[in-house]
């Protein structure tokens, strides 16, 4: 097997987030924090995709160089969701999403893994 090739996929989810209203709802924020969660994560954003949702709510898409990152808010709970999924052995999601756990203040915090296995392993 191709030793570069290791799926690492993360869930952040941040709860009671003491950012206001305006950043949990704001593209330019979230985008900046985004970008730098993932280069915490040892990728790089090659394409961006998001979605300002009315009255309130945000959620932002990215292809990564190796995988993909997506965001969502609900602002009228102050809860934030974040999943980084990477594809390399070099990569550590888990810096990212740590990185943003200081950024959203938030009073509850939990990183859950995807355990992803080949189903010929077992």
């Amino acid at each position: 097997m191709n030793p570069y090739f290791l799926l690492k996929q993360f869930i952040g989810d941040y709860w009671d987030c003491e950012i206001d209203w305006e950043q949990l709802n704001s593209g330019d924020f979230l985008r900046h924090h985004i970008e730098k969660a993932v280069e915490k994560s040892g990728s790089n954003v090659v394409k961006w995709i998001d979605y300002k949702f009315s009255p309130q709510g945000y959620t932002y898409l990215a292809v990564l160089s190796n995988s993909s990152v997506s965001l969502h808010t609900w602002p009228e709970e102050a809860f934030i969701s974040v999943e980084i999924f990477t594809c390399t052995g070099d990569s550590n999601p888990e810096a990212g999403l740590q990185y943003l756990a200081e950024i959203f203040k938030p009073k509850k915090f939990k990183i859950h893994q995807v355990k992803r296995e080949d189903s010929d392993s077992k």
